[in-house]
């Protein structure tokens, strides 16, 4: 055991403040990305409104007869 761990020191908020900065993520760090790798998904706020009775934007998952046959094929063990 150090010398050094039995030293009760204040906390000092600058330290402190700076540490905390550096954990942020990057959106929060900064107004603007900092690398083209960032500027994917940056944005993450959608741009229109989802409209779930829009065919053209919204495209649910269908059951079809090919997809109802695999998940058959599964529950079953792999057998027909």
């Amino acid at each position: 055991m150090s010398w050094h761990d039995n030293i009760e020191e204040p906390a000092d908020a600058k330290f402190l403040s700076v540490i905390h900065d550096a954990a942020l993520e990057p959106t929060k760090k900064y107004s603007e990305p900092q690398t083209e790798s960032q500027e994917i998904g940056w944005n993450t706020t959608p741009l229109i409104q989802m409209d779930r009775t829009d065919c053209r934007l919204f495209f649910p998952r269908r059951k079809t007869e090919v997809t109802k046959l695999n998940c058959s094929y599964g529950k079953r063990g792999g057998t027909l």
